[in-house]
């Protein structure tokens, strides 16, 4: 998307910035958390006079306006502005959405569990987060608002361009878009990159470290990563029992979903062609002494640079 930034532009759609923020929280979320229509109006007066459109794309978007007061409020907001909102979301299959979780949140620093105990806790705990029939009824049932659901996965081609091909969306572009050029920046670590991110979250504990306070906590295991290429061996730690088990768990709500979103069609068909995931997880026994060293000296490189960018997180009295 913003590899086309001109593009879009030349076609009267601008591309808002997603890197401006309030505080720590990206600048549209805050805005819309805090209902305050100046600081909206002030946000999309600067880029709205010469362009048809505006874009802005963040999954921070999507919990927000799952609250049915805060999506009126926002849309009231935008119409008093002349605006009009359209929602496009990307959803996956629950086994790789669930896969794709477990993985953020461990190179986030967020848990330290094997994904088996992450499974049973998103079932029990977080079930209504993976429940799209749930999750998306408001903005389903809202008759003012225009949304689109898309599946996500690589068998379906590149999602910025079937945002684009979406009818309404984009009129009368001819030309082709560009590629990417840039790495994913939320790209998978690999299957060593997630048994670092588990092995530095359960030493962290260990530390006695405030987890919650740590500060831009993705950027670390990127840093020592990306010129490893561990991304390329992707991690994926669910068996075909697993992978049923949760199919089951939602199956009726996504059959509930996709007849309202998808009608004609049933979700089991939608994501027929879904390249099937092999188990891949990293077999500690197969590393060689030299791996196990690099692994442990990565860890250490990474606490040490936690610990100088979020001092307060330590205990004052620790050593290591």
């Amino acid at each position: 998307m913003q590899d086309n930034k001109d593009n879009l532009e030349n076609n009267g759609v601008k591309l808002l910035d997603i890197k401006r923020k309030i505080g720590a929280e990206k600048i549209l979320p805050a805005i819309v958390y805090s209902r305050d229509i100046e600081k909206l109006q002030s946000f999309l007066s600067q880029d709205s006079p010469q362009h048809q459109a505006l874009l802005y794309s963040a999954e921070q978007c999507t919990q927000l306006l799952l609250h049915k007061k805060r999506l009126k409020w926002f849309m009231d907001a935008l119409e008093s502005t002349d605006f009009r909102l359209r929602i496009a979301i990307f959803v996956r299959d629950q086994p790789d959405y669930i896969n794709s979780m477990y993985v953020q949140k461990a190179k986030k620093f967020l848990h330290s569990v094997d994904i088996t105990s992450y499974v049973w806790y998103c079932l029990r705990q977080q079930r209504y987060w993976f429940n799209y029939n749930y999750m998306f009824s408001g903005m389903i049932d809202n008759p003012g608002l225009d949304v689109d659901f898309l599946p996500y996965g690589r068998q379906f081609g590149d999602p910025f361009e079937r945002l684009m091909a979406l009818p309404g969306w984009l009129q009368g572009f001819q030309g082709e878009w560009l590629p990417s050029v840039v790495c994913d920046l939320n790209d998978q670590p690999g299957i060593k990159g997630v048994h670092l991110a588990l092995n530095v979250s359960r030493q962290l504990e260990s530390l006695g470290v405030d987890l919650s306070t740590l500060r831009n906590r993705a950027r670390y295991i990127r840093k020592y990563l990306s010129p490893l290429g561990w991304g390329s061996d992707r991690y994926f730690g669910l068996k075909n029992d697993q992978i049923e088990l949760i199919r089951d768990f939602y199956q009726l709500s996504n059959k509930r979903f996709s007849k309202k979103v998808w009608p004609g069609f049933s979700w089991r068909s939608v994501f027929s062609d879904q390249k099937k995931q092999h188990y891949n997880v990293l077999d500690e026994e197969s590393l060689s002494i030299a791996e196990r060293d690099e692994i442990t000296l990565l860890a250490r490189k990474v606490i040490d640079d936690l610990k100088e960018a979020n001092p307060d997180a330590f205990p004052s009295n620790i050593s290591f």
